[in-house]
């Protein structure tokens, strides 16, 4: 589960308007609103955009150059106005970023002798009022290290704004310093790599259920079924999976047509963290007050779905809680926070406020915990499809290591989950699924007196009034790091120290790095190398745009990014396009 990376993509459709075009498209949304007021509202919105692109300008230019053509009215939007001009609307806030980073040279001329196929390391970028701070996007590993691992910078407000709809700041991604730590410590031994093996018999559970169901729309004989969306099939397998992670609860998303009214709060709850930019925010309001009852009215669903399991793990005894033998009380990540939270208050039992911060958490771990993991699935069968060297050796490897039947394949790391850590092609394909497709950042609050600093150079990047990004999917993808970087390699995971292809340690970092990086990651993989493990060798799974078409009507827009159609998009957590439409055969 990553810290999220938070710029929504309503900013960059917004970025076609004129900045007064936007407030009006804001504001006349609003049939009731007044149009006289609008009119003022609009000169007076022109003045302070006036004023902001003056102060700005000062600032880029006391002490370092704008790295980018900098207008005095519109700041780095006509430069995101290109990128729109020949993308589609939905693009991912990543692929802008990569777009931007391979096209430095032809803005920053000195790009061009000094640095083969490298962006600059940092990129200041102004596209206020969409984004209310200076963006300094950070291109470099090294560089990202500083304000995430060397020191942890506080998440930026952006962070806290996004998810107080869901958890009131409640939880350890966006409650201040202290509270964070609290929390973190009483979670963090659920997710130690231990704990998560233990859990396997329970994830292969909801895994084997997916695989029936991909068995169903695969067509008869060994041939390819019809269409689908291969990721609203992931959704629910990962929804299943956290609940039981969690709580040991069975949901049975997967099976349950309607989605149950705990899936379904949440969603709702997630389209309306989305909506987190525009003229609200110039107004100083966090949120539109019409949206507060739909907030209500989901995070009442979201209670009752939940508080049933919170009191009845408090009323257990304690040394019940992490009791480990008894097979009707599994060690699930809410029962070993729980006892950690009670051995911190004297076995006092928890007040209300420790209650909610647990309810939080829990809708934190939901929300991302099903949110990325299915769309990381969705593009390592993509990968696999587009590399079938590497969906050979993949199956190879499960042959050798899980034997040479693939119905055995369950049974036989339920018995003995920690087989999965021999599997290091296979690890290799996720991480290597990860480079290519990490699903959010994190964004953190520039300091005053700290500087960026790159070693071997002189120049120092200050972070003040900045919201600082750091932007994997640049990071991820730099040949000067990453030897025969566009190229699917799991092998670069299994290669030793000192091999060139041995990845550098600060350049991966889907998951964030540094005390506040993703709690969930340890699962998040497992769960990713367990579903590889079960069905890589039963299907195979390709792309199937042409059907999908047909079965839209065929009068489609067919929009692509890189001669793909399949590519990241998104307001939050880059998923697959349309949903990754797909066809499924079984291999007999």
């Amino acid at each position: 589960m990553r810290t999220l990376g938070l710029l929504t993509q309503d900013v960059f459709m917004r970025a076609q308007l004129k900045p007064w075009q936007i407030f009006e498209v804001n504001l006349l949304g609003k049939a009731d609103m007044d149009i006289i007021v609008t009119r003022q509202l609009q000169t007076l919105i022109r003045g302070l955009i006036i004023i902001a692109a003056i102060t700005i300008v000062r600032f880029l230019y006391s002490g370092y150059k704008p790295t980018l053509p900098h207008s005095l009215l519109f700041g780095h939007i006509p430069i995101l106005l290109q990128f729109r001009k020949h993308h589609p609307e939905d693009v991912h806030f990543g692929i802008i970023m990569k777009w931007l980073a391979d096209n430095c040279p032809t803005w920053i001329p000195d790009l061009h002798h000094h640095h083969h196929h490298h962006p600059p390391p940092v990129l200041y970028l102004d596209i206020w009022p969409v984004f209310p701070d200076l963006m300094m996007m950070v291109f470099d590993g090294n560089l990202s290290a500083q304000f995430t691992q060397i020191r942890s910078l506080p998440k930026h407000r952006i962070t806290r704004t996004f998810l107080e709809p869901l958890t009131d700041n409640l939880d350890m991604t966006s409650a201040d310093g202290k509270q964070s730590k609290v929390w973190r410590s009483r979670f963090n031994p659920s997710f130690s790599p231990r704990n998560i093996t233990m859990l396997i018999p329970e994830l292969i559970d909801e895994i084997v259920v997916f695989k029936e169901l991909l068995a169903g729309m695969a067509g008869p004989h060994g041939q390819w079924g019809d269409v689908f969306q291969l990721e609203e099939r992931t959704t629910n397998l990962t929804f299943d999976v956290i609940l039981r992670a969690t709580m040991d609860e069975r949901l049975h998303e997967q099976i349950n047509p309607q989605g149950s009214p705990l899936k379904q709060a949440l969603i709702s709850q997630i389209r309306l963290m989305s909506k987190v930019l525009g003229l609200n925010h110039i107004l100083g309001i966090k949120r539109w007050p019409w949206d507060s009852l739909t907030r209500a009215r989901n995070n009442g669903a979201l209670r009752k779905a939940l508080i049933g399991h919170v009191q009845d793990a408090i009323n257990k005894p304690p040394d019940r809680l992490a009791d480990t033998d008894t097979e009707n009380n599994k060690k699930t990540i809410l029962n070993i926070a729980l006892s950690r939270t009670l051995a911190e208050t004297g076995g006092a039992a928890p007040d209300k406020r420790d209650i909610e911060a647990i309810l939080a958490n829990l809708k934190l771990f939901l929300f991302a915990g099903h949110d990325t993991t299915s769309s990381t699935i969705c593009w390592m069968f993509k990968l696999l499809q587009d590399n079938p060297g590497c969906l050979s050796k993949l199956r190879a490897e499960l042959d050798d290591v899980l034997g040479t039947d693939p119905n055995q394949a369950a049974s036989l790391l339920r018995e003995s989950p920690q087989l999965l850590n021999n599997l290091a092609y296979t690890n290799g394909v996720v991480k290597e699924t990860l480079r290519f497709y990490p699903l959010a950042s994190t964004v953190r609050q520039g300091e005053k007196d700290f500087f960026l600093t790159l070693p071997g150079s002189s120049m120092r990047y200050p972070t003040e009034g900045t919201a600082i990004h750091d932007v994997p999917s640049v990071i991820q993808l730099d040949e000067s790091v990453w030897p025969r970087a566009n190229e699917f390699l799991p092998e670069r995971w299994m290669a030793p120290l000192g091999d060139p292809l041995h990845p550098n340690k600060d350049a991966w970092r889907p998951f964030s790095m540094g005390p506040r990086n993703c709690i969930g990651q340890e699962l998040a993989m497992v769960e990713i190398k367990l579903v590889a493990a079960l069905l890589c060798r039963d299907f195979d799974v390709r792309e199937a745009w042409d059907e999908w078409d047909v079965r839209r009507g065929g009068v489609v827009k067919r929009e692509m990014v890189g001669g793909e159609r399949l590519y990241g998009c998104g307001q939050t957590v880059q998923h697959p396009k349309d949903g990754m439409p797909v066809c499924v055969r079984r291999l007999l």
